[in-house]
């Protein structure tokens, strides 16, 4: 049986410990949780030394990735969760997946451990723990997209946006709620976005957003009540 170890840091108390741009905290429910910020900085050169860490299956998926960026946020995403593995479980090898209904990857020797991984251009987001979890990291965009926010959230959803401090802080602060739940269920995005909500899910979990104004970032994670 694994034992999960113990870690020192905590974002409730808002401290974190950084090595480069890799950020560490661990958030009111104890959950492990990495942020690796600025994936749009890394070099071609650090990439090929990201590869070397990686297990053949998946050197070959960052590698079919046509721009670099997106090499990278693969590969750093790996990285991470195998970093988490290895300081919260003593997990040195490299975690092999499966994958379950709607594609939601699982790591195929340990069952018993849940992951859920998110990036954008500003930062990649590792999440692990013992129960299911969910998580998403958006960037924050500049302008708001007025059709998308129709699309994507109900009535009342778009009037507190529209009437919020910083509307794309709050479309992406709701947006990011919306994904890490659906990553939860394992369901993914889908049509019903507007509707996510409306029949008290939200009772049914606990979530905590982050909003990073000066890395232009929100992400969330997200957990079951019980």
């Amino acid at each position: 049986m694994l034992c999960r170890r113990s870690t020192n840091t905590s974002f409730a108390s808002a401290s974190s410990t950084s090595i480069s741009n890799l950020f560490v905290f661990v958030i009111v429910f104890p959950v492990y949780l990495q942020i690796f910020e600025h994936p749009q900085n890394v070099t071609q050169e650090e990439l090929q030394q990201d590869l070397l860490l990686l297990p053949q299956w998946r050197r070959e998926k960052v590698l079919s990735y046509r721009f670099l960026i997106d090499q990278v946020l693969c590969a750093k995403a790996y990285i991470l969760l195998k970093n988490g593995l290895r300081e919260t479980y003593g997990i040195t090898e490299n975690p092999a997946f499966e994958y379950v209904k709607h594609e939601k990857p699982v790591l195929r020797n340990y069952p018993d451990i849940h992951f859920n991984l998110s990036h954008c251009k500003h930062g990649v987001l590792c999440v692990i723990d013992d129960k299911p979890i969910g998580c998403d990291i958006e960037e924050i965009e500049t302008a708001l997209d007025i059709n998308l926010c129709h699309y994507c959230y109900n009535d009342s959803e778009v009037a507190d946006i529209l009437s919020a401090p910083d509307s794309c802080v709050a479309f992406t602060k709701l947006w990011t709620m919306k994904e890490a739940v659906l990553k939860l269920t394992g369901e993914g995005i889908n049509d019903d976005l507007p509707t996510l909500f409306a029949d008290g899910l939200l009772e049914r979990l606990r979530l905590q957003t982050v909003v990073d104004r000066d890395n232009a970032f929100v992400y969330t994670v997200c957990q079951y009540t019980v």
